[in-house]
């Protein structure tokens, strides 16, 4: 099955703190070392790990947290009801995009 090109999370070091920095460096040397070691196991599209970092850049550190953390405790099968299914990939879809009115 062919994967469909990422979407690239651009950073623009302007706009961000030294916080956000590090927090979105944290992210990326867990998808260079340990997510690409374990393949694509993620259940949601975006990853998320992707997920992660988009929220920090869209939210701020503190709330893109814990958007991630929330996001990480949803990532199983026993959350399957309350998303619509990707046909293509079979995972889950939730945006950022839909946590928009937390801003």
């Amino acid at each position: 099955m062919k994967s469909k090109p990422r979407e690239v999370i651009r950073f623009n070091p302007e706009e961000a703190s030294e916080l956000k920095f590090v927090a979105t460096g944290l992210i990326r040397l867990y998808q260079e070392f340990v997510s690409s070691q374990d393949g694509p196991t993620c259940n949601f599209h975006p990853t998320c790990s992707r997920f992660g970092m988009a929220c920090i850049q869209e939210y701020g550190v503190l709330r893109g947290i814990l958007l991630t953390a929330d996001r990480l405790l949803r990532c199983n099968g026993s959350q399957a009801q309350h998303y619509h299914k990707d046909g293509v990939t079979g995972k889950y879809i939730d945006p950022v995009s839909d946590y928009a009115t937390l801003k």
